[in-house]
């Protein structure tokens, strides 16, 4: 079968091997290749079928008016910056303001997010954000397609 990177293996390779485990042994090779094609041929209608259920999808995301949903792709950068500020910089200045207006003065806390934030959301807008770039520049294939959500 060969080096497979995805996992998934070809329709040829699924066809043949559900045919050889699902299939009578006594079953002959000709009809075993009927089998096959046959199965091949529901495997890419069913691909085809989903492929064309994406676009109609897509293509009515597009066509309405909002602009946020058509620009949706990164909330999570914005939810990101938005946990940012408002976990590690808004609220323990807010306390400690309200803490020295009360009379009970406090030192300000270090600003500093966990290492996994960083780590996790960083990695996830740098990922998002090469694949843009390049999306940009006109390039195309099915990696790019998932790192941007687009066809």
């Amino acid at each position: 079968m060969g080096l497979d990177l995805t996992g998934l293996g070809s329709v040829a390779d699924l066809a043949k091997g559900l045919v050889n485990r699902f299939f009578p042994p006594a079953m002959s090779d000709t009809e075993k290749a009927a089998a096959q094609i046959q199965i091949e041929q529901m495997l890419e209608q069913r691909e085809t079928a989903l492929i064309d259920l994406q676009r109609s999808v897509i293509t009515a995301e597009m066509a309405q008016g909002d602009n946020y949903t058509k620009r949706a792709r990164p909330t999570i950068v914005y939810f990101g910056l938005g946990a940012i500020g408002l976990v590690h910089v808004l609220l323990p200045v807010l306390a400690w303001l309200v803490l020295t207006l009360m009379g009970k003065p406090i030192v300000l806390p270090t600003i500093a997010l966990p290492e996994q934030f960083w780590l996790t959301w960083g990695g996830v807008c740098s990922i998002w954000m090469i694949g843009r770039s390049a999306e940009k520049r006109g390039q195309s294939g099915k990696m790019l397609s998932l790192i941007t959500g687009s066809k």
